[in-house]
């Protein structure tokens, strides 16, 4: 074993560099969280819309992770990871009370990575937090000894009954609010890396590098329905687990199966809330990108930035790709809103900068800017993905990264668009928020929230560095001006735009 230990590490170091597949960057300052204009005089609002991404619900108890790499990459394993659908929970009922308070929230976009493991299961817990379903976010057995089993109310693996998103009827008088979504990596590939394989039987998996191994120490590939797991976590043994040991027996559940674009698309027409299809326009999709006009006047165009030419099993895929198929709809979509005479907001998982040809990729970060700037519709990129708070002037257009819901800060983003009545000039204002804003009204009981406080708790103690005062903004892709941070609490900004 001792003398096998170098070689596997070698082979285990190459691996779970990029096994989080997100790229957590705590290195990058953040920037402009908050704009100065909340309700600018004299302005007119086109349109109000939360964004939320990289909520990475997680079944932490499934077979088909990598949780003892977190040594070498944080988000393998996190301590707060069994709260991840209460903190979406969470979340949802943020916007909830932005929506009650008298700020009207017209959409929701849902930025990518909703899930942690591509697993059936996990997107489930999705679908009916946002439904206002009953949540049961145990997989496996409980194998706590009954003292340990903390009341339900600090529970993270008991039932929940979830709030919903905002529905006329359901929690009041107000306009239902309609969400939509694009794909991220983490619900397209195993881990957000491993592209997954599907036999003739419909068996799924991830084969890992070098599949040739024995697989006594590490597993060859990655199965969620399988019962055996290597390093897993269970509820008695929270981890971190080691990263090295033989494989053990676990209790195996079918719902954590693999689903593929297909199935993620037609859960998006089996949802309780509004609109059907969340965005994508048909199921089985022809297309896993769309766009629609959530709001009169606003165009938006949801991308697929997993859209590798070719994915190579085995290997790793996490930053960004478009073909130039999609790229082509863009271009259409983006001269059809210029004859409408339409604002265009174009969503993805992945910012510009990460869109790699060696992730497949046959549109680069600048042609795809490029494309943005030619149009004067285009307002806002949005997107997600490196689990930070980041807004880039790109001349024409603003593109706007927001932090992950699952890592700290644990927060989301408003964005509001305002127009004067008598110019074309477009004004953006946006701010973060929290699942433990307590400035926000109330809209019922919040009994999650306690197991949120302890989410956050230790979501700060495990990264200290996000806390930091940021350091002067960088522009890693060579392309516009960061708008710097005013404050190290609040950053303001206000963005004027004319078309």
């Amino acid at each position: 074993m001792d003398r096998l230990k170098p070689v596997v590490l070698a082979i285990i170091g190459t691996v779970v560099v990029l096994i989080v597949a997100c790229v957590v960057d705590q290195d990058v300052p953040l920037p402009a969280d908050q704009s100065d204009q909340n309700a600018p005089a004299g302005l007119v609002l086109v349109a109000r819309f939360a964004q939320l991404t990289d909520t990475h619900v997680v079944d932490e108890e499934s077979p088909a992770r990598i949780a003892g790499a977190y040594g070498l990459t944080d988000a393998a394993w996190r301590p707060h990871e069994a709260y991840s659908t209460q903190l979406l929970d969470g979340m949802v009922r943020a916007v909830n009370r932005i929506h009650a308070s008298g700020r009207t929230v017209d959409f929701l976009l849902h930025t990518g990575d909703a899930v942690d493991n591509v697993q059936t299961n996990e997107l489930a817990w999705v679908v009916d937090i946002f439904d206002g379903g009953t949540i049961n976010p145990l997989s496996g057995p409980d194998d706590r000894e009954p003292a340990d089993i903390p009341t339900a109310a600090l529970d993270p693996h008991a039932p929940f009954q979830a709030q919903g998103l905002y529905r006329n009827g359901v929690h009041g008088d107000l306009p239902t609010i309609p969400w939509y979504a694009v794909l991220g990596n983490h619900d397209v590939r195993a881990v957000g890396v491993f592209p997954i394989y599907e036999d003739a039987n419909g068996y799924r998996s991830a084969p890992l590098p070098l599949d040739i191994r024995p697989g006594l120490v590490l597993p060859v590939y990655l199965d969620p329905v399988s019962d055996i797991a290597y390093g897993n976590v269970t509820l008695a043994e929270p981890g971190p687990p080691d990263l090295f040991g033989p494989p053990r027996a676990v209790v195996a559940n079918g719902e954590r199966r693999f689903f593929n674009k297909t199935e993620f698309v037609a859960t998006m027409f089996a949802t309780q809330t509004a609109p059907s299809g969340h965005g994508f326009a048909d199921a089985p999709p022809a297309r896993t990108w769309y766009s629609t006009s959530p709001v009169a006047g606003l165009r938006l165009i949801g991308l697929d930035t997993t859209d590798a030419r070719a994915a190579y099993f085995t290997g790793f895929y996490d930053q960004g790709a478009i073909s130039r198929e999609q790229f082509g709809f863009l271009r259409a979509e983006l001269d059809a809103a210029a004859d409408r005479g339409e604002i265009v907001i174009v969503a993805t998982h992945h910012p510009s900068a990460t869109l790699s040809p060696s992730a497949g990729s046959e549109i680069d970060g600048e042609t795809f800017r490029a494309l943005l700037s030619k149009h004067p519709g285009v307002v806002l990129h949005i997107a997600g993905h490196r689990h930070r708070h980041r807004v880039m002037d790109r001349g024409t257009y603003l593109e706007i990264e927001t932090a992950a819901s699952i890592d700290t800060p644990q927060e989301a983003r408003l964005i509001e668009l305002w127009r004067p009545p008598a110019t074309g000039e477009l004004v953006i204002t946006y701010s973060v928020f929290s699942h433990l804003d307590d400035t926000l009204p109330p809209l019922g009981a919040d009994p999650l929230q306690p197991m949120r406080v302890a989410a956050a708790t230790l979501a700060k103690n495990d990264s200290p560095s996000l806390l930091a005062e940021p350091r002067e903004p960088i522009d890693d892709d060579g392309s516009g001006a960061q708008l710097p941070p005013r404050e190290a609490e609040v950053r303001m900004r206000s963005v004027e735009r004319r078309r």
